[in-house]
């Protein structure tokens, strides 16, 4: 997995990066309470079946007890590691051999069983491969003969990881056309994006292939998860919306497709079938999932239309149901897709939050005006589960709807009716050190076209700004800049909470006060550091994952190392330091990629970028200075 984060990251881990002993100290701290349970394994679950997740998490540790935690709903994944490892001593196996054998247990009580089954699946796709190598004979066992899809797409998905490679697998399911299209649908659990992309060659052909109609669907779903082919699969994908072939598989993929690789000449043709096709869905189905998520693109493609018929094409689409936003989560840049939601007053609504990214997120509907106070809040907490099983979501009123944190490739949905009262109402991700960026409004208004027509254009462009866009105007970045602006955008981007700039910031990352001497007073290089931050990364500031011998890893930047003790950072706050034993570190391995996310800059406008620009140069200072640096 690409391990370029940001602060979060550093401040705790979610999932294992490999299945290996983990919780002793929950197990330590568990409170000792005294109870019978039978020898019967079914007698046992049934007691303890009767427990609360609550009673369930202090009961004295056992096997029968260990088994309950990880077939229990709704607990956080620190119990179910827990139990991963008090079952493989007891058994004299290995975690990840247990996690194999209770998903097997598990998937028979069918689907009733998914969400239990959504949660181990999560850390048995994050297993290594050395992890899963010695069990493929059981893994193959688990795809042939689980009842679940799911489980079998879990299950092809850990056979490829230890294998790194398609080819064994492939071979083996070719012949079978319910088997090839269960490995086929498993690529969308891959977390090495070059191990799916290697199968373009071998998913492509089957487009075609209708006489395989489980193998055709399979294809359509995944083609979209291979990168450098993106516009002609957006061509071939509507091909089959236009033809009726298909329709919701292809829909469903053309919506992974980033919108930068939309061909235009496609929106129209596109957007007229599938207004079509609306009309003819009877209302009574309006608020099927298929539905919903064809609405969905449809608002999608409309927006590369002009703004008259976009504003006229989003008035049809408002008529046909429930209002509904899929938001996705960009890559490896902490930001939202959309930052802005209009909404009526009193009326349903859904969000739907697809993470595409690498690392966990959540999405925080607020009250106006309470973005500082709730993130903020954030910043102190630590990562306990509340009562609805939600992270970093302070109590307060204040906080109107919010998901759960969502793992990379997952989704959650939140559906509510709007505030009556109209009003700017923020949506934020509350994961720690997220919530500067991740933040967009949603606008309660009583007229939605009004709004719209009144505001068209507002919404952030999103712009993927390279060096050579902005190096031949750097001598703008001379007198008459707004200071107070580049100011402001320090704080907001969130440059602020990690970086020390004059008397502004904090003292985590590199000091900025004098980073222009430190690049020779060259704005290009400053300005390349900050498009490419991964370009120079001083040992100081790299961050390390350690694999400790007894507990999940962590990752975090070196403050200082003795022979018995190393003290690491895990995020821009005193109080995420912490000391590791020597004795304790199992391995280490310094990151390649910069703490900073990437696309930092790529909601600004170019006269932003020098405002901020030159507030870097001035130090910090606002007073007026001289800008004599022409580089």
């Amino acid at each position: 997995m690409n391990r370029r984060a940001t602060i979060s990251r550093r401040i705790v881990l979610f999932g294992l990066a490999s299945l290996l002993p983990c919780a002793a100290i929950a197990q330590e701290e568990a409170p000792k309470k005294t109870f019978f349970l039978p020898k019967s394994p079914v007698a046992a679950a049934y007691i303890l079946g009767r427990l609360s997740n609550k009673e369930l998490t202090e009961a004295p540790r056992g096997e029968f007890v260990y088994t309950a935690l990880l077939k229990r709903p709704g607990l956080d994944r620190k119990y179910r590691t827990e139990a991963l490892q008090g079952l493989a001593e007891l058994h004299k196996s290995s975690p990840a051999a247990e996690l194999v054998n209770i998903i097997a247990e598990v998937d028979k009580k069918g689907d009733d069983a998914l969400p239990v089954l959504r949660d181990l699946s999560t850390i048995l796709s994050q297993a290594k491969p050395e992890n899963l190598a010695p069990l493929r004979s059981n893994l193959e066992t688990l795809a042939a003969d689980s009842q679940l899809f799911f489980t079998r797409q879990i299950a092809y998905a850990s056979i490829l990881t230890a294998d790194g490679n398609g080819d064994k697998a492939w071979a083996a399911a070719e012949s079978d056309q319910k088997k090839l299209a269960d490995l086929i649908s498993s690529l969308e659990f891959l977390r090495t994006p070059a191990l799916r992309a290697s199968f373009y060659p071998k998913i492509q052909p089957l487009l075609a292939k209708s006489d395989a109609p489980e193998v055709q669907r399979a294809a359509i779903g995944v083609i979209s998860l291979m990168p450098d082919h993106e516009a002609e699969t957006f061509k071939v994908l509507a091909d089959f919306v236009q033809s009726g072939t298909e329709r919701d598989t292809a829909i469903s993929s053309l919506q992974r497709i980033p919108k930068k690789f939309w061909p235009k000449d496609q929106v129209v043709p596109l957007l007229a079938k599938l207004l079509q096709d609306f009309q003819n869905v009877p209302a009574g189905e309006r608020t099927e999932p298929n539905f919903i998520s064809a609405i969905q693109f449809a608002g999608d493609l409309a927006s590369l239309l002009p703004p008259e018929k976009a504003a006229a094409t989003n008035k049809i689409l408002r008529g046909l149901g429930t209002t509904v936003f899929v938001i996705h989560t960009l890559v490896e840049q902490m930001l939202y897709d959309k930052q802005l939601l209009v909404v009526e007053a009193g009326k349903p609504v859904e969000i739907i939050l697809q993470n595409d990214d690498s690392m966990p997120h959540n999405l925080v509907v607020v009250t106006p005006g309470s973005v500082e106070e709730i993130g903020g809040a954030t910043e102190k907490m630590p990562p306990d589960p509340d009562a609805e099983g939600r992270v970093y979501v302070p109590v307060s009123p204040k906080i109107l709807h919010a998901t759960k944190l969502v793992d990379a490739g997952q989704k959650a949905k939140l559906s509510f009716t709007a505030p009556t009262e109209p009003g700017d109402y923020p949506y934020l991700c509350t994961f720690p050190g997220h919530w500067r960026r991740m933040v967009g409004n949603m606008a309660v208004v009583k007229d939605v076209d009004a709004y719209i027509a009144s505001h068209a254009g507002t919404e952030p462009a999103i712009t993927e700004w390279k060096l050579e866009d902005l190096a031949p105007d750097l001598n703008k970045v001379g007198f008459g800049r707004n200071l107070e602006a580049g100011k402001a955008l320090f704080t907001t981007l969130g440059c602020a909470q990690c970086h020390k700039l004059g008397v502004e910031g904090v003292d985590y990352g590199p000091q900025l006060t004098d980073v222009f001497k430190r690049y020779n007073n060259d704005r290009a290089q400053v300005l390349h550091q900050i498009l490419e931050p991964s370009l120079v990364i001083s040992n100081r500031y790299r961050t390390i994952e350690f694999e400790m011998k007894d507990g999940e890893p962590v990752l975090g930047m070196i403050i200082k190392e003795d022979p018995q003790t190393v003290t690491i950072q895990t995020g821009p706050s005193d109080a995420l330091i912490q000391t590791l034993k020597s004795p304790d570190i199992k391995s280490r391995q310094p990151q390649k990629s910069s703490v900073m996310p990437v696309g930092l800059l790529n909601t600004l406008s170019k006269d932003q970028i020098f405002d901020l620009l030159a507030y870097l140069e001035a130090g910090g200072k606002i007073e007026p200075h001289d800008h004599s640096h022409q580089h």
